[in-house]
């Protein structure tokens, strides 16, 4: 992990797979630990899981659109070379899709990206051992880069309370992925922990059972 910055270091605009952004998170998951017993845990990935529908999906749209090109347009093509033409159409659509995440999103339905969000999510839960504290307290916070969205997992001795408060930050959160604004994302989760302490509020012996650093 880099060296942590402070928030007014950050730019506007930050990819949260830097190592800066993610500096920024280990930062606020310690913030909101000095108020609260439940743990936080802030979870990273590049995407929930592989899309190879949504690159499919691009290419055929480009094949489609460029054999509507060669059928119609007032210039002349050569019939026999169209087959060729279309499959390098679907080739540079796919492979557009594959590396440009803005281009790859739009072959995927925005309920499809939200379901693998969460079941990623759910997995990770268990697989980081976010279930593993003394008093079932964990929090995962799961940000998908692809997806550009965060879902949230809490276990079962998380308070009512906690868990309204996490659900209502969510739409924040998930605004401030799309945005890339680090600041702001760092800045909610440090303004839960004071909105948890009044239903989990830290002890004075309490231990901090989960890596702060960002799965």
């Amino acid at each position: 992990m880099s060296a942590s910055a402070s928030p007014s270091d950050l730019p506007l605009r930050l990819s949260f797979l830097d190592d800066r952004a993610k500096a920024r998170a280990v930062e606020a998951v310690r913030a909101f630990e000095t108020h609260t017993c439940a743990e936080l845990v802030v979870v990273v990935r590049r995407a929930a899981r592989s899309y190879p529908e949504a690159h499919l999906a691009v290419g055929a749209a480009c094949a489609f659109a460029a054999l509507v090109f060669l059928l119609f347009s007032p210039i002349a093509f050569d019939v026999r070379l169209m087959p060729l033409d279309t499959a390098l159409a679907f080739g540079l659509g796919a492979g557009a899709s594959l590396y440009v995440p803005a281009i790859g999103r739009l072959g995927v339905r925005a309920r499809r990206r939200s379901e693998a969000l969460e079941t990623a999510a759910k997995a990770a839960f268990v697989d980081l051992g976010v279930t593993r504290t003394k008093g079932r307290t964990g929090i995962l916070v799961f940000v998908g880069a692809f997806e550009q969205d965060v879902a949230v997992v809490c276990d079962t001795g998380v308070s009512g309370e906690v868990r309204q408060a996490m659900v209502a930050a969510r739409p924040a959160l998930g605004d401030a992925v799309r945005r890339g604004d680090v600041k702001g994302f760092g800045a909610t989760l440090e303004g839960l922990g004071p909105a948890c302490s009044a239903s989990m509020s830290r002890a004075i012996d309490d231990v901090n059972e989960l890596p702060d650093e960002v799965g």
